[in-house]
């Protein structure tokens, strides 16, 4: 990589890690790009040579995680009946919790919930347009999002493995029979 991409690079990195630092104790609405190229210690030129938008580098922050988790994940499959890949999950998703929780945050968990459900059909292919089982990637992308940002919020208590156990637990048995009237 050239010392130009090298650079450009960082200065993304920074901008993600400041705007990530920045909602912490600020609320979405009122984050300014000179807050954030302050916090960031990056000049504004650099700032709008790789963003039009702190929107846009939610999205870089997206796919970052999105190639991370591309990257570590133990398997090509996604199965959310696999008790080492939920652990995987839940541990990756703990390890990257400042992000995630800014994402949700910031109100961009649509577009965190549709990466979630993109990993899911790259790794399971899409269900045939006219086939009602589609609607089963879709649950389960659902489900495990947001039991994960529950549990992040809730300050990750549980450990992952617990976490995974409770998430298949719920899988192939339903609700439990406290819920039910």
């Amino acid at each position: 990589m050239d010392k130009r991409k090298i650079a450009n690079q960082k200065v993304k990195d920074n901008l993600l890690a400041a705007l990530i630092e920045l909602a912490k104790n600020e609320n979405w609405s009122n984050i300014t790009v000179t807050a954030l190229i302050e916090k960031a210690h990056v000049a504004r030129s650099s700032y709008y040579r790789n963003f039009s938008s702190i929107e846009d580098i939610v999205d870089y922050g997206i796919m970052q995680m999105h190639k991370k988790y591309q990257h570590e994940r133990p398997t090509p499959y996604e199965n959310f009946h696999d008790k080492n890949l939920m652990h995987f999950k839940f541990e990756f998703y703990k390890k990257h919790a400042d992000l995630l929780l800014t994402f949700h945050h910031t109100q961009t968990s649509q577009s965190l919930l549709s990466v979630i459900n993109d990993f899911v059909i790259d790794a399971c292919g899409d269900m045939p347009y006219s086939s009602i089982s589609k609607y089963e990637l879709y649950y389960y992308s659902g489900a495990f999002y947001n039991m994960v940002i529950c549990w992040l919020e809730d300050g990750a208590k549980e450990s992952p493995e617990d976490m995974a156990e409770e998430f298949l637990r719920i899988v192939n048995t339903g609700v439990s029979k406290n819920f039910k009237k």
